[in-house]
């Protein structure tokens, strides 16, 4: 009896440790099922958020462009997108004004009185016609803007009912092949309960796919410290496929400093983590911009290279067409 009781204890232990391991090294246990994306439109397009395309000789399949509240979406956009046959449009439409970048405008929004505004916007979608990602009011449960909860009374409602309505305009307004991109920042800032990530989700019919934005800032402050891809993208990769499993997970933004980090091998160890755990992503677009800290991959040759080689075939082609299921093509 004593001696059975000492092997179960040791199976239990071995079990144990064995789950742990698996967390550690990030393993998929192989009792977890796949969720549908994950099984489903293999491959994931790479891309690069860039504040001028011209110049840049790296492969993207995403052209991204950022839009503040009350401007129009113009043809000239496009150029300054240098948008390419088959590339996908990224607009990141910011609830906020250029003149008073700190007013909070989410309860007028929510209230209809911007309501011809963002009708003008759905119809200048649907007359460019191409595949579009609106990315609307992105980060919400963060720290830096003007639509973040902590600045609405530390409560994601206003954001929600904002959210709806604007959803609704653009579901009319916009054609089928311009899809909402509901975009979190990948940790919770504060991380207080109120401002989870899936407290600001609008509910499934209006959004399309759900967008995380990852960084890791090495030693750019006191405060950071370096760390691998799949100690930042893990958990949130989880809540997004617990919060939405019927929808694809796009990494929205990723960057990562260049400050106490070898850029090349962090990049390729992000590729590496995407195509081997996380398969729902079907698309990741770099913040290619230098503000903290030099974010960009352009800069970095080595990284560069780590880039350009994934992004010209394979998995992770840069190729927009690769997502034209997303747009019911």
């Amino acid at each position: 009896m004593k001696r059975n009781l000492i092997s179960a204890a040791a199976v239990i232990i071995i079990l144990v440790l064995a789950y742990y391991w698996l967390i550690y090294q990030d393993i998929r246990p192989p009792w977890q099922k796949l969720t549908r994306f994950e099984k489903e439109a293999p491959g994931c397009v790479a891309g690069i958020s860039s504040g001028d395309y011209a110049p840049m000789k790296l492969p993207t399949g995403f052209r991204h462009f950022y839009l503040a509240w009350g401007e129009s979406f113009q043809p000239r956009q496009m150029n300054k997108a240098d948008l390419k046959r088959g590339d996908i449009l990224v607009l990141s439409w910011e609830p906020y004004l250029k003149t008073e970048q700190e007013g909070v405008l989410l309860v007028d929004i929510a209230g209809g009185k911007y309501d011809g505004y963002m009708a003008a916007v759905a119809a200048s979608l649907k007359k460019y016609g191409g595949p579009v990602m609106v990315r609307w009011g992105q980060d919400p449960n963060g720290d830096q803007y003007a639509w973040i909860g902590a600045k609405n009374g530390n409560s994601p409602e206003t954001y929600k009912k904002a959210w709806r309505r604007m959803a609704g305009i653009l579901r009319s307004g916009a054609g089928p092949r311009a899809k909402l991109i509901f975009s979190v920042n990948g940790e919770d800032k504060p991380p207080a309960v109120w401002n989870r990530l899936e407290n600001y989700y609008p509910g499934a019919e209006y959004a399309d796919a759900v967008g995380l934005d990852i960084y890791n800032r090495g030693n750019a402050t006191e405060l950071s410290k370096w760390r691998p891809p799949h100690r930042i993208l893990r958990t949130s990769y989880r809540r997004a496929q617990e919060l939405a499993p019927d929808k694809p997970v796009f990494i929205t933004e990723v960057a990562t400093s260049p400050d106490g980090v070898n850029k090349a091998v962090w990049t390729a160890r992000f590729l590496n983590r995407l195509e081997a755990r996380y398969r729902a992503v079907k698309g990741f677009i770099w913040f290619d911009y230098e503000k903290e800290c030099d974010w960009r991959i352009s800069s970095d040759p080595a990284a560069a290279a780590v880039y350009s080689d994934a992004a010209a075939e394979g998995y992770f082609k840069a190729d927009g067409g690769r997502l034209n299921w997303f747009f019911g093509e």
